[in-house]
């Protein structure tokens, strides 16, 4: 049982938008949804604190017992313990795993499943009607102990969107009810694309027998789809990898440059990545996930039907964990580019490997800083005593 310890009070950070939730202008209003709280100041027990997230290449990194923001290069926090979390726009991440060499976990304790319909969409009356301080009974509430501990590894915004899972089964199949639009490894050209076709029967020892990805490419210097192409393969129950070069509509080595989209599994990691970030040395990135039936309509894959310019909003590959595979936010829901929080509550703990450390229990609370500046996200925390599940 991991032990309570008290902490100091402060106030948050901050990110931008991408992916599913994609990047917030930051002229926009602050949405009524993430205010900052209220009453907090009678909750001594809670620690809060906004923090400058706002630049899209250096994070900021924070010490959850000293409620510190620490200065910290990237270099720097790559061989430091003394970070929990690090905030870089809308991604979060814990010290562990692909981002750092702590041993730093997450999990989710409260899941706020009212926030989302039986189909897993957001539920727009939900969210738009919540506040900080009508969802601050959930980060006071008694925690149990997890059934698993989150360590971060490689993210796209692909995620697991793209793809679905029969449990009675054990086979995947596509989602293709999601789209995303890619930018290309030269960061010069663009693409609508949809998985169209995945088998791979997980209990078999058959490997992914097929998947097709379609892809409706913008090229370099063109503002509109101008063509298609498909992407389609196999991959061997031994697990590999299989790139495709969208441009020239041709599968290409994973260990070429000129890759822009890579697909592959091993063991049980399976994933969908651009050539970005720690996925590859290219300047791809990926917008979404968006519903097909409203990405279908799209015309362009940097200009929306409104003239804004969506060339901002893709994300490279990052690495993350619990915050990547329970998002803490909706984006988009009233059609304004703006990002809600769902308020659920993350179980932190510091160092999975003493019993001693702290476990802490935080929300995001916010997004957006008192002028409306995108990138500032509040978080607020707590200590807590996990107890053993019933």
């Amino acid at each position: 049982m991991k032990s309570n310890r008290s902490i100091l009070s402060t106030a948050m950070l901050a990110v931008l938008l991408t992916g599913c939730g994609s990047d917030s202008d930051d002229s926009e209003a602050i949405p009524e949804a993430v205010e900052q709280p209220q009453g907090e100041e009678q909750q001594t027990d809670i620690s809060t604190r906004q923090i400058d997230a706002s630049d899209h290449d250096s994070a900021a990194y924070l010490n959850l017992t000293s409620g510190e923001v620490l200065a910290l290069t990237e270099a720097e926090a790559a061989s430091s313990t003394a970070w929990h979390m690090a905030f870089k726009r809308t991604n979060i991440q814990l010290n562990s795993g692909a981002s750092g060499p702590g041993n730093v976990v997450g999990a989710v304790g409260v899941n706020q499943d009212d926030f989302y319909t039986a189909s897993g969409e957001p539920d727009n009356n939900v969210f738009l009607n919540a506040t900080a301080e009508t969802e601050l009974e959930h980060l006071q509430a008694e925690m149990e102990k997890p059934a698993a501990w989150t360590r971060d590894a490689i993210a796209s915004s692909f995620a697991d969107d793209w793809y679905s899972y029969d449990m009675a089964t054990g086979n995947m199949a596509a989602n293709d009810a999601n789209g995303w639009l890619v930018r290309s490894a030269e960061g010069d050209s663009y693409a609508r694309v949809r998985v169209s076709e995945f088998d791979f029967p997980t209990r078999t020892g058959e490997g992914i027998k097929s998947f097709e990805l379609v892809f409706d490419v913008q090229p370099a210097g063109q503002a509109t789809f101008t063509s298609s192409t498909v992407f389609t393969g196999t991959i061997p129950a031994t697990g590999g990898e299989s790139c495709f070069d969208f441009d020239s509509g041709s599968t290409v080595g994973c260990d070429t440059e000129s890759w822009d989209t890579k697909l592959g599994f091993s063991g049980r990691d399976l994933y969908l990545r651009s050539n970005s970030g720690p996925s590859g040395t290219g300047d791809g990135g990926v917008f979404g996930a968006f519903a097909w039936a409203d990405l279908s309509t799209f015309t362009s894959a940097t200009t929306d039907a409104s003239g804004a310019n969506l060339s901002a909003r893709y994300q490279a590959d990052t690495t993350g964990g619990v915050f990547t595979d329970a998002s803490w936010y909706a984006y988009n829901l009233q059609g304004q580019h703006q990002l809600w929080p769902n308020y659920r509550v993350y179980l932190i703990d510091t160092d999975s490997t003493d019993d001693e450390s702290p476990v802490y229990a935080l929300q995001v609370t916010g997004y957006y800083a008192d002028d409306s500046t995108s990138g500032f996200p509040t978080l607020r925390w707590k200590t807590v005593d996990l107890k053993e599940p019933n």
